[in-house]
């Protein structure tokens, strides 16, 4: 029931984003494309950069490879799907192609998963449910306590709180975190949900 939504997400956001850059370095005869004048910021976590701020586009082995300006180190790159807030991804691509498609299937998605997750707890008559066991993993940047924080781990409880869902996310230092859907990766968020919404 709810695989067709989540599998139709991956392929219309991250599938359709890859297929665009590929299509703009086809038009633009080249390999590599240079975005960092858009100023786009994400939240680096992996190169600790300073400067979070897309830079290039590159056409890889392995595929689209994106990087980020990063003056200290030698830059990693990043899928699509490794990019931590894809509202960065979104509003890159729509500013590249001068049209306003991707924020708008991000904020259906984060909306819909929210609405299909509390359904599902209602409909069971909780206000939460623990999935430590499932052991799904999932990566978000919480601002619960006033403060972002990093929450990468194993998740384990959703959580129906004012009406609106939240995910426990338990850290390697054991340190639970709470984070809303939204502050959630999508890619990861909807692996979670399809997962457990169809084994009900």
């Amino acid at each position: 029931m709810y695989e067709n939504f989540f599998n139709d997400f991956i392929v219309n956001f991250y599938e359709k984003i890859e297929d665009e850059f590929e299509i703009l370095m086809k038009k633009e005869k080249t390999k590599k494309l240079s975005v960092g004048n858009l100023e786009i910021d994400v939240i680096d976590y992996l190169d600790d950069s300073k400067t979070p701020v897309i830079e290039t586009i590159k056409d890889g082995e392995t595929g689209i490879e994106i990087f980020l300006k990063n003056k200290e180190q030698i830059p990693s790159p990043y899928s699509v799907e490794e990019i931590y807030h894809p509202f960065s991804l979104a509003v890159l691509v729509d500013k590249l192609i001068k049209k306003s498609k991707y924020v708008d299937i991000l904020e259906n998605f984060y909306v819909q998963s929210e609405e299909l997750a509390k359904d599902f707890l209602k409909k069971q008559q909780l206000d939460s449910i623990d999935i430590v066991a499932e052991g799904f993993e999932i990566f978000a940047i919480s601002k619960a306590t006033g403060t972002y924080k990093i929450a990468e781990g194993v998740v384990t409880e959703i959580l129906l709180i004012n009406d609106r869902v939240f995910v426990n996310i338990k850290n390697e230092d054991n340190e639970v975190i709470t984070a809303h859907v939204v502050e959630c990766n999508a890619a990861d968020l909807a692996m979670l949900l399809n997962n457990l919404l169809n084994k009900q």
